[in-house]
C-alpha cells in the first residue's frame, strides 16, 4: 500500500492570489522535477486543493497529497531531494501556519 504525505499550509496575508497560485502549480509539478539518487522519478503523485469551509474547522486554506510507494522514499524527500528542499526553503517564509502528517493507505479488512 502506498504512503501518503500530507500537507495542510495557509499563506500569510501580504502574499497576492499570483504568488499562492503559482506557489501550488510549482507544488503540483514536483513529481516531474524530484528524482532519486539514481535520477529516477519516485512521486507517484500529487493531488491538491483549496479547503471547502463548509462544517471544516481547519485552520488551513491548501491541502496537498503526496503518494510515495515506500517510507524511504517519503524520507528522501523530506531531507535529502535538493529539488523539494529548495522548494520547501522558498515558500516557507510566504507560509503563516502549515502541518504534515505521513500515514500509509489500508483497507481495514485486516
Amino acid at each position: 500500500m502506498p504512503f501518503l504525505h500530507v500537507v495542510l499550509f495557509t499563506f500569510k496575508p501580504e502574499i497576492s492570489p499570483t504568488t499562492q497560485r503559482e506557489v501550488c502549480n510549482e507544488f503540483l509539478c514536483l513529481p516531474q522535477k524530484c528524482k532519486d539518487s539514481s535520477h529516477n522519478s519516485y512521486i507517484r503523485s500529487i493531488r491538491g486543493g483549496v479547503e471547502c469551509g463548509a462544517g471544516s474547522s481547519s485552520d488551513y486554506t491548501y491541502v496537498f497529497i503526496v503518494e510515495f510507494n515506500s517510507m524511504q522514499e517519503r524520507e528522501y524527500y523530506k531531507t535529502a531531494d535538493p529539488v523539494h528542499l529548495d522548494f520547501a526553503s522558498r515558500i516557507m517564509p510566504m507560509v503563516a501556519s502549515f502541518r504534515m502528517s505521513i500515514f500509509e493507505e489500508c483497507n481495514f479488512q485486516d
